[in-house]
């Protein structure tokens, strides 16, 4: 009945997850720092919670919506990340001298490898979390 469930219901979520993040991507090159800040912070827990209780709707085509809510949650340990990050850093690097490669191993690589995990393992866990409320 599992493997069922994740063959229907995990396809649907995980599109739904990535449009999410598709909009948050074009929502952080629109917006103002501190403006997404809040958008983050008043989609962090309600996005989940609602994501879980969606499928006692009994709807058939849920399982989008319940990706695209909890992808706020998932992209907000790496936007916390880049916006923390201070605004001259890769410019000073591109000043220094350093090419794509350096810049990517010495900077990027170091400041976004743990919140890029965190939001690995948020998403697996939301997404089976969806899937297995969704068989309930």
């Amino acid at each position: 009945m599992m493997a069922y469930s994740l063959q229907t219901h995990l396809p649907f979520i995980l599109t739904g997850l990535l449009t999410g993040c598709a909009i948050s991507a074009v929502l952080m090159q629109i917006l103002p720092g501190r403006i997404l800040r809040y958008l983050g912070l008043l989609f962090f827990l309600p996005g989940p919670g609602l994501a879980f209780v969606l499928p006692l709707l009994h709807e058939p085509h849920i399982t989008f919506w319940q990706g695209l809510l909890i992808s706020p949650t998932v992209l907000f340990p790496i936007g916390a990340t880049l916006l923390g990050l201070p605004a001259g850093t890769a410019r000073a690097a591109i000043g220094l001298g350093a090419d794509l490669k350096t810049r990517f191993q010495l900077i990027w690589l170091p400041v976004l490898l743990p919140s890029v995990l965190l939001s690995l393992g948020l998403a697996i866990l939301l997404c089976l979390g969806c899937v297995i409320l969704d068989c309930l």
